[in-house]
């Protein structure tokens, strides 16, 4: 059984107007199940990325602990004197995959990495989902980036389910909208697989040409954020340190 715990942070949201004051703020609509969304700065950088989980009339909104002090905050101060509450929740979120008959509910990002649990119990760990989510050149904000350093479709957000550009209005609609609409994206994250040694910020050539910045590493795998325009005109072998790699196509099989 592949199983591991996640560094995250789960807190529960309820109150009087709970879906319409949430569904205002987030990137995607609220399902009936598990959504993955992020809540942006005005500017349509990601503060946080999450999943919100139904929990009745409450939402469990699970992010990464790194991310948790930033999100709460941001949610008081556009919560004013709406009657909703955010209270930290002391349940555990795991990951579990490649299995046929799975405990919790499915990751909407991609059928491949397997289903999300939220528990009070404790499981032991027993697999490596970080090698897990690099092999199918998943980004993840625990390991690939910060708070308020990317716009989602630098993430792929867009192509993992987490962002709905026909929704009404949330918090840095208007930049990512205008970025859809009028523009090409000119960098994504992609994973990679490498030969030889790598570490965060260092650079995938062509040549002597910039194509790419690693912005995380594990085992041969890596994730490394990609100029896609240079990609397609590189006219020399890919190298990372002298060694060969490989950059992996886009999430959804598409040319991005």
């Amino acid at each position: 059984m592949s199983i591991q715990q996640l560094p995250r942070t789960v807190f529960r949201l309820s109150g009087e107007g709970l879906q319409d004051w949430f569904s205002g703020l987030i990137t995607n609509d609220l399902s009936s199940n598990t959504t993955f969304s992020a809540l942006l700065t005005p500017q349509g950088k990601i503060i946080a990325d999450f999943f919100v989980h139904q929990d009745g009339e409450a939402f469990l909104v699970e992010t990464p602990t790194k991310f948790a002090a930033d999100l709460y905050k941001r949610l008081r101060m556009y919560r004013l004197r709406a009657p909703i509450e955010i209270e930290e929740t002391a349940l555990h979120v795991y990951a579990i995959w490649n299995e046929d008959d799975m405990e919790g509910q499915p990751d909407p990002r991609h059928p491949a990495l397997g289903n999300r649990l939220l528990t009070e119990s404790v499981r032991e760990s027993v697999g490596d989902y970080n090698a897990h989510r690099l092999s199918l050149g998943v980004p993840d904000s625990q390991w690939d980036f910060e708070t308020v350093k990317v716009f989602p479709a630098d993430a792929n957000m867009d192509l993992l389910h987490g962002v709905n550009f026909s929704k009404g209005c949330f918090v840095g609609q208007e930049v990512v909208s205008r970025m859809k609409r009028m523009t090409t994206v000119k960098k994504r994250m992609r994973g990679i697989i490498f030969e030889g040694e790598a570490k965060a910020g260092d650079r995938i050539l062509s040549d002597e040409r910039v194509i790419g910045d690693v912005l995380s590493t594990h085992q041969k795998l890596g994730m490394a954020m990609i100029r896609l325009d240079r990609l397609r005109d590189a006219a020399f072998e890919l190298t990372l340190n002298g060694a060969p790699v490989q950059v992996m196509n886009a999430v959804d099989g598409q040319d991005h």
